[in-house]
């Protein structure tokens, strides 16, 4: 499946003066004698990110590009007086700027590794149990790109939202032709805390200026948690200084939320359970990934061989349907979720089991499975969830595999 354009992509359409402040302290923090393999903070090194809030204030309050900028304590002094609605505004685009530009460094930093899920994929890990330790979340980079197109990882992002995403699901409708992209970040826990910090930011976007929704979430990946505890981080119970707040940005309603923990593991957890699962999924035995290339050099190169302006021109209008990103495509074989019929009534002497009377789902998990002389090693196997029951498939109106 050829990847839309990202969140990444978005970016680099509506602010590119911020990814170029970004890669260019990536590249920065790269030419060092001891370069870093993520950021934490901006607030540890010396940032381009003032510079670049000082030149998004002169936008905001309409100043021309000769303007030298506006710095931060000068707008204070206009938000103070500011009405409620464009303070949420703004808060929220602030916000919004400090999530972008630390996945913007860090995606840097790492070489941009993007990892597009199948929408069938997707299905499966959206119904499969995590039933292991944290330990064995292991990001394939220090930062990755997720993406998802899949309806099911759309809804379950805006499930987040409370009745407004559920109402959105089933009545006035959610744009799936919008991907979502998800940056992940390995961090260390924090002072007094054993373990890792795993830091994602989400975004439901489309191309060239709608943003419908933003998350961040970290999650505590403890010495010996199991990620079901992972998903249900109570940060205010594990740290007075409450490191890994919550938040949701709604741009349409200009509204920011600081969510608490429950709220994460209640009505967000079905959505950051495929987001672990997918990690998961990378690194189990028989993970199955096909290199991919943009297509914009190929569109670019069969354009200059086309002496017709408006035809090259028309050409080139198409590659803003695709990611600039190369990426790994994740699971493209994998086919629906699988129907299997019910076990026979019974044996030849008339024993055994009964066919159950109704379908219902066998959910998918995990399981760590010895090999190598001696088992001393394991190897994370998936194990695929499929439905079970009467064979009633022509009355589902899904393509479903009957075996």
């Amino acid at each position: 499946m050829t990847l839309p354009p990202t969140y990444y992509d978005f970016m680099c359409k509506l602010r590119p003066t911020l990814i170029e402040k970004g890669e260019q302290d990536a590249a920065d923090l790269l030419s060092g004698s001891n370069p870093p393999q993520t950021i934490q903070s901006v607030d540890d090194y010396d940032s381009r990110l003032p510079q670049y809030i000082e030149r998004l204030n002169a936008d905001i309050l309409g100043y021309g590009d000769d303007h030298p900028g506006v710095s931060i304590e000068e707008m204070s002094l206009f938000l103070s007086s500011a009405p409620p609605q464009a303070k949420a505004f703004l808060t929220g685009l602030y916000d919004t700027v400090n999530y972008e530009y630390h996945s913007v460094v860090n995606f840097a930093l790492a070489g941009k590794k993007t990892f597009h899920f199948s929408d069938n994929l997707a299905e499966h890990l959206a119904n499969t149990e995590i039933n292991v330790k944290a330990e064995l979340i292991q990001l394939p980079f220090p930062t990755c790109l997720f993406t998802f197109t899949s309806r099911v990882v759309i809804n379950a992002m805006h499930n987040i939202r409370g009745d407004a995403g559920r109402d959105a699901m089933n009545f006035t409708g959610l744009d799936y032709s919008a991907p979502v992209s998800v940056f992940l970040t390995m961090l260390p826990a924090g002072v007094n805390l054993p373990g890792r910090k795993l830091m994602m930011c989400a975004w439901h976007a489309r191309l060239p200026n709608t943003s419908y929704l933003a998350l961040k979430r970290e999650l505590y990946l403890g010495d010996n948690w199991t990620l079901e505890q992972a998903l249900r981080t109570d940060w205010e119970t594990l740290t007075p200084t409450n490191l890994g707040v919550g938040k949701r940005v709604d741009p349409n309603e200009e509204s920011i939320a600081y969510l608490d923990d429950e709220t994460f593991y209640t009505d967000g957890l079905s959505f950051y359970r495929i987001v672990l699962n997918a990690v998961l999924y990378l690194s189990s035995d028989k993970a199955e990934l096909t290199a991919k290339k943009s297509l914009h050099k190929e569109i670019e190169n069969r354009a200059k061989g086309i002496a017709s302006p408006p035809k090259r021109r028309k050409l080139l209008q198409t590659i803003g349907r695709y990611t600039s990103l190369d990426y790994e495509e994740v699971g493209a074989s994998v086919g629906p979720i699988v129907i299997q019929k019910g076990d026979a009534e019974g044996d030849a002497g008339g024993r055994g089991g009964r066919k159950p009377l109704v379908r219902f789902m066998v959910r998918g998990h995990w399981r760590r499975q010895p090999h190598r002389p001696e088992n001393q090693d394991r190897k994370l196997i998936w194990i695929r969830p499929y439905y079970k029951g009467p064979d009633l498939a022509a009355t589902i109106n899904k393509p479903y595999l009957v075996k």
